[in-house]
């Protein structure tokens, strides 16, 4: 069997990106539940959509979570101090699949994955 990567602007990959996701739906970011979106953009910086302005370990644009067929990914975005899910620190630029029950930590915060 060939494993082939589906480019997500052909037509296939459009109909992938539309379906609906498995279980995760939410964030839970201090206290808060964040319906997850296309596109969360997190860091310090006021324009994104999860705000960390009390970690001075958070980069201004330190990570995203991205939808992207049926899956939820999270990216280090070139932050000073990495991004780590479940106590595992994320590669520059690399990709995880992010699942229920998930821990994402951006400086000494963490954000849960329900």
């Amino acid at each position: 069997m060939i494993d082939k990567t589906v480019y997500k602007r052909d037509d296939k990959g459009k109909k992938l990106a539309q379906q609906e996701t498995g279980d995760v739906k939410k964030v839970r970011f201090k206290e808060r539940d964040i319906e997850l979106e296309k596109i969360i953009t997190i860091g310090r910086d006021a324009m994104n959509s999860i705000v960390i302005s009390d970690d001075p370990l958070v980069s201004r644009q330190h990570a995203i979570i991205e939808k992207e067929g049926a899956g939820y990914y999270v990216m280090d975005k070139n932050s000073t101090n990495g991004t780590y899910v479940n106590n595992n620190p994320l590669k520059k630029d690399a990709r995880h699949e992010l699942k229920p029950g998930d821990v994402i930590t951006i400086g000494k915060t963490k954000l849960q994955i329900l």
